[in-house]
């Protein structure tokens, strides 16, 4: 018996006649399925994976066999799951604004009309005003009254990339907290 390391990824078990039928394997059988086939090449797997310093904790492995005149090879990839990123609001809305009249404007009318959000935050960058929102959807009135004032902006993208690069003037409940200050 051989062991062979391709890759990062891969090895290849190269078995002749004779380790096969140490091993009391038949290749006509050898599947997972076949009880002794399977227990035999799962330690066959973890000894290769272990002998080249592949690491498999918590990886999903594919193994490939291939008869040849003289024996068997095995080739067993490691297969690595792709990383997911997940935002964590199911949604977001931002709005913008192009000055700090048009700004104090929406905030003061939304607060006078008695919209007090908890999920909302302001920001400012380069003289651009955003409120953010943490609701994928806003009551129609309240959206009308925003877009008088500014424009929708983008969803929950929009929102992760103003909150990293614009300056914070608000956290949390930016109408009710700014609002109360303009009234």
């Amino acid at each position: 018996m051989t062991i062979n390391r391709l890759d990062e990824r891969r090895v290849l078990v190269v078995l002749a006649d004779r380790d096969m039928s140490d091993f009391a394997l038949d290749f006509a059988e050898m599947g997972m399925d076949n009880a002794h086939s399977r227990l035999i090449i799962m330690r066959l797997t973890r000894l290769a994976c272990q002998k080249t310093g592949i690491d498999t904790r918590g990886k999903r492995l594919s193994v490939e066999a291939l008869a040849v005149e003289k024996g068997c090879y095995l080739l067993v990839t490691v297969k690595v799951r792709p990383r997911r990123y997940r935002l964590k609001s199911g949604g977001g809305l931002c709005f913008r604004f192009e000055g700090c009249s048009e700004f104090l404007g929406a905030v003061e009318a939304a607060y006078r009309r008695g919209f007090m959000c908890t999920k909302n935050a302001a920001y400012q960058r380069g003289g651009v005003y955003f409120l953010l929102f943490g609701y994928p959807a806003l009551p129609k009135a309240l959206r009308g009254l925003l877009c008088e004032f500014g424009t929708l902006s983008g969803g929950a993208l929009k929102c992760a990339q103003v909150r990293e690069h614009a300056n914070e003037l608000c956290p949390r409940k930016a109408i009710s907290v700014i609002g109360e200050k303009i009234v």
